[in-house]
């Protein structure tokens, strides 16, 4: 089968695509399966840039376009099969139109876009054009996840009867970075709610079960963030925060299976806290318990993971069973982690997440903003 020519909008020499996304297209179990044909970036010399890279990479010439009209030609490239798009939120929507409208093939990082609405736009077009669309959501595809999900539905804690999780991550606190700074508005959509807290709710979805009925509260503890530099050094520039950096979720979530029906959660994610030498020590990054009538699982995140643990479809995490750490046994493609292992899936077939469990997921994430706004429980159809 000749491989998927993707062309790949946010992909330049340096950030989160080319540090996570791109780089497991190129190992020999992926090389086969893809083809990187072009490229978009933001302006024409980042665009240079990263055709020089990727063309080494790759062997052959790889296709530079830039700025929004880069979203229309990179679609309409006859020698791009499959379109992948890893942008900032704000922009998932325009970015993604012109290959639906191509009838190409669609990777877009989580969160689909900046709201429901937007998710819910994209997947009716998608099927009425007959696109598929991977879903950067990568958690999915964890060993640790999987190893949990075998766990609950092979009954080795027996019926599940509630779940509950604290994390902390030093992120949308008192400093940011200047360019992360659209993620302090919360009419960016790209917030503690819709990126953490939605990757965990995949997971929870894959491994357990969905929210039937939910309650959230939150607050912003840190309302003035300072900007910094791409160097981490302060700048002059002070803006004011207007997402929320605590919030608890909790409710009834229906399980998949016999052995998770009606399961009680309570979630509780908390953000801005320096996680730096001392003021690290001691604190709760990431702990999820699954407690069932005969036995309880626990995952916890890895001293690997560094300050990144909060985050559950980063890297592999640490998982126990009534106590006792679970050795995961990890095979020759789990070398291309999570995220290039959802690329394979994808390529042959398999289970990935897809634009349905990602409607599914902003639907309980529109109920928790109602929740919180409403102060009220938000009971979902």
């Amino acid at each position: 089968m000749a491989p998927i020519r993707l062309g790949f909008i946010g992909l330049s020499s340096k950030g989160w695509a080319s540090i996570s996304l791109a780089p497991p297209l190129f190992d020999p179990l992926l090389a086969s399966s893809y083809s990187l044909t072009a490229l978009c970036t933001s302006s024409e010399a980042s665009a240079t840039a990263a055709v020089a890279k990727y063309s080494e990479l790759a062997g052959h010439p790889v296709k530079g376009y830039h700025g929004a009209q880069g979203f229309v030609d990179i679609a309409n490239d006859p020698n791009v099969d499959m379109v992948a798009v890893a942008i900032k939120m704000p922009q998932h929507l325009n970015a993604v139109w012109p290959a639906i409208e191509a009838g190409k093939d669609i990777f877009i990082e989580w969160t689909v876009g900046s709201s429901f609405e937007e998710t819910l736009k994209i997947a009716e077009a998608a099927k009425k054009k007959g696109v598929k669309i991977l879903v950067g959501a990568q958690a999915t595809q964890a060993v640790f996840l999987n190893k949990v999900k075998e766990f609950i539905e092979g009954g080795k804690i027996g019926r599940v009867l509630s779940t509950s999780l604290i994390t902390t991550a030093s992120y949308f606190g008192s400093t940011m970075s200047e360019s992360m700074a659209y993620t302090l508005d919360a009419n960016n959509g790209a917030d503690l709610l819709t990126i953490p807290i939605g990757h965990f709710l995949v997971a929870l979805s894959h491994a357990v079960g969905d929210f039937a009925e939910v309650s959230a509260s939150a607050i912003n503890q840190y309302p003035v963030v300072n900007l910094t530099d791409e160097d981490g050094k302060p700048t002059d520039k002070i803006i004011r925060k207007t997402i929320h950096d605590q919030i608890a979720l909790s409710g009834i979530v229906r399980g998949h299976n016999k052995n998770a029906g009606a399961v009680f959660a309570t979630f509780q994610f908390r953000a801005g806290i320096p996680l730096d030498g001392e003021r690290e020590r001691g604190r709760t990054i990431f702990k999820w318990t699954i407690d069932g009538e005969y036995g309880t699982i626990e995952v916890q995140h890895s001293e690997e993971e560094g300050t990144a643990g909060g985050f559950i479809q980063m890297r592999e995490k640490r998982v126990f069973l009534n106590g006792e750490e679970v050795k995961l046994e990890l095979g020759e493609e789990d070398r291309l982690g999570n995220s290039g292992k959802a690329w394979l899936e994808f390529a042959r077939g398999g289970r990935y997440v897809n634009i349905d469990d990602a409607v599914l997921v902003h639907r309980v994430l529109d109920a928790a903003q109602k929740s919180i706004a409403e102060g009220r429980k938000v009971v979902l159809e």
